[in-house]
Parts: C-alpha cells; structure tokens; sequence
C-alpha cells in the first residue's frame, strides 16, 4: 500500500468538496462551500493510497505566526491507515519549516491530536479565530469543540 501527501490542485476540488460534505453532514466539521475550496487550494494537502484520493487537509492563515488546521478528513475507506496522521504530520512540518510558531486547532476530535503533538488550551487564546468564525456560529454559547495547539517536542 503506497501512501503519499501532496499539494492540493484544482482537480482536486471535487473529491476535497464531497469529503468535506460528507463529515459536515455528520456535524464533524465546518462545511465549506466549493468556492472557498478553490480560492484557498494552494493551502490544501490531500493523501492518496494507491493513488487513489484518501484525504485531505487545509490550513488558515491568520497572519504572521498564527495558523490553524481546518477541514481534516478522512475517506471512510481509509480509517485505521493512518492517513489522517500521514496529512497533519505533514502540514505541521510544513508550517515549521516555514517559521510558523502557533499552529492550532479546533476539533470533535481532541484525541487524535493530542496523540499528534497537539495539547489542550482555552479557545480564548485565539481572539482571531473567535471573530472570524465563532461570532456566527448557532453553536457558540455551547460549542462542544475542543481548541489544541502544536506542542514542539
């Protein structure tokens, strides 16, 4: 089984498109519309087994400094292959190489980061992402998500 990550291409938008619908769907993650997919492509990785698409992953950049980690998923075929790892290891690396110093997330999912070098901070740390998004979200006064940052070892 030969896995890799790449960068994400404008052929990529319809697979990264109904991955993304399909877990925000399920309330897992924040839909995205396909406009936004393609605008912001040059920021997304996606995972191919057997080059075959598996997943991908995004960031968001708040400027100097500050970047989080959005849109993660996994194609249910893929679960317990570790892509998901294979796609944010490779995002953090990427960010770091580039001086990044706050890398963050929010997430359902606290586990999975936690065990990928990620630890648990109150969402107040991150005043840009609370204007930018959580402002206008229906869930914000009882948002059950869970706000991690990157943790060099």
């Amino acid at each position: 089984m030969e896995k890799i990550v790449r960068r994400a291409t404008l052929l990529d938008v319809d697979n990264i498109y109904s991955l993304i619908e399909f877990y925000a769907n399920q309330g897992v993650i924040l839909k995205r519309e396909k406009q936004e997919i393609e605008k912001g492509i040059d920021n997304f990785f996606v995972a191919e087994v057997d080059g075959e698409f598996a997943g991908a992953v995004t960031f968001y950049d708040y400027g100097p400094s500050l970047k989080e980690v959005r849109s993660l998923a996994v194609c249910e075929k893929y679960h317990g292959c570790r892509v998901g790892t294979m796609l944010l290891k490779n995002l953090v690396e990427t960010l770091k190489s580039q001086g990044e110093s706050r890398i963050f997330t929010l997430t359902y999912k606290p586990k999975f980061f936690e065990k990928n070098g990620f630890i648990v901070v109150p969402k107040e740390i991150f005043p840009e992402k609370i204007w930018k998004d959580c402002q206008n979200c229906p869930d914000k006064d009882s948002c059950g998500e869970t706000a991690l940052i990157y943790k060099d070892h």
